[in-house]
């Protein structure tokens, strides 16, 4: 069976949709998402949708647990542009219904199948980063308290990944809504939607890595005419994937 795992939507809805095309198109069989559906994009209540259409499983991502709560006062950490991101976060949560949140409320910490593990940041946490550096004693520590699966699949990196362990290996698709990357000196949100697909062979998992590219205009088009705040900031920061 192919399965397509995908995550890091954040509310771009042309980017999950030119995934979901794709996804089809290679012949996904079965979905998996990661989490962290609608948060800071300008098409929160459209991606929750269209996830749920789907009837997969769906993993809690820490931005979706974030939709959930009532907003707390900025406090200023001294990083760029805190206050902006920190806006555009709460005028997100003003786009869901409670209908919205009650379908994220059933998102899962973690999402088992069999010889597959898939979460959002780790197993333990939907906030941490797990990817080429993560030292092997806390990835053991981990698999020790959560599973033994072959694969691993976890987001919230924004960035793909491939690490093959002893006996097993860990996965990141990237983000289908939010890659970046640094150019010139500045980051920039890149139009186009990662994923992966996976299929199971009697040696394991094959291992397919997607770049879907979609319309840049789109994605500004629809950001400035949304209403968030910062919108001319947020549509200079993407470019053509």
């Amino acid at each position: 069976m192919r399965i397509a795992v995908f995550g890091d939507i954040h509310g771009n809805l042309p980017a999950l949709r030119a995934a979901l095309v794709d996804m089809r198109a290679q012949g996904a069989e079965a979905f998996v998402c990661l989490g962290d559906v609608a948060m800071d994009g300008v098409w929160p209540r459209e991606c929750v949708a269209e996830v749920a259409a789907l009837g997969c499983p769906v993993v809690r991502g820490n931005a979706d647990w974030e939709m959930l709560e009532a907003p707390g006062p900025f406090t200023p950490r001294g990083l760029p542009d805190e206050r902006e991101l920190w806006e555009i976060g709460n005028w997100s949560r003003t786009q869901l219904t409670n209908v919205d949140r009650d379908v994220l409320r059933t998102y899962a910490p973690t999402v088992s199948l069999p010889d597959l593990l898939c979460f959002h940041g780790s197993p333990a946490r939907d906030d941490e980063e797990l990817g080429a550096r993560t030292p092997e004693d806390r990835l053991e520590d981990l698999r020790a308290a959560h599973g033994q699966q072959g694969a691993w699949v976890g987001g919230h990196t924004h960035k793909p990944l491939l690490r093959t362990l002893d006996g097993w290996t860990l996965l990141n698709p990237g983000s289908v809504g939010l890659p970046f990357e640094r150019r010139n000196g500045k980051y920039v949100n890149l139009a186009r939607a990662e994923y992966l697909l996976l299929d199971q062979t009697s040696g394991g998992w094959q291992v397919i890595f997607r770049a879907v590219p979609y319309s840049v205009g789109e994605v500004q088009r629809g950001i400035l005419a949304s209403g968030m705040p910062h919108a001319a900031w947020v549509a200079g920061d993407w470019v053509a994937g």
